[in-house]
């Protein structure tokens, strides 16, 4: 009887302690996204630019595989 009232006994504190623990929830401080949001922002800014400097460079790289593949005999470098 003790045997069984000592087990009933640990299965309600393991069940109480699974109902009375918080829950745990993610969280992003709201100052979080304001940096968030700026370096998302630099790093598309510094994206636009790359191709907007290097636009000609892949644009003729693009041309070049394009007559590669079509099979032209005729290669600018």
């Amino acid at each position: 009887m003790k045997g069984r009232i000592l087990k009933s006994g640990i299965l309600a504190a393991i069940f109480s302690f699974m109902i009375a623990r918080p829950v745990l929830a993610a969280y992003i401080d709201p100052n979080t996204g304001g940096m968030l949001f700026q370096l998302l922002a630099v790093l598309f800014g510094i994206f636009s630019g790359l191709i907007l400097i290097f636009s000609g460079k892949i644009k003729m790289a693009f041309f070049r595989l394009r007559r590669i593949i079509r099979g032209s005999k005729k290669v600018v470098n």
